[in-house]
């Protein structure tokens, strides 16, 4: 294996600590919301671990009930400002 490639995560490995299947990942991807950093020639992806922290934040509005189109959306556009309008909205809609 290529050494630059041991600072990354296969989609198994990553799947794994994120808690989720690996199809999840190739929708997602599919639908172009989160993407692998690298994806070689013979199919292989590749995560790094900067990416958990952008995985936890489409975990947590999936877990809120925002649609993946909108989580692709204010992911793309993130701003504090956006997001924390977003969780606030959510959290009256718990209450």
């Amino acid at each position: 294996m290529n050494k630059d490639l041991k600072k990354y995560f296969t989609t198994g490995e990553f799947s794994k600590l994120c808690g989720i299947k690996k199809q999840t990942l190739f929708h997602y991807d599919e639908i172009g919301l989160f993407s692998p950093e690298i994806k070689r020639e013979n199919g292989y992806r590749y995560y790094s671990y900067h990416q958990f922290e952008i995985f936890q934040v489409i975990s947590l509005f999936k877990e809120l009930g925002v649609p993946l189109k909108e989580i692709k959306r204010l992911i793309k556009q993130r701003t504090p400002a956006k997001i924390l309008e977003v969780l606030k909205e959510k959290s009256i809609d718990i209450e």
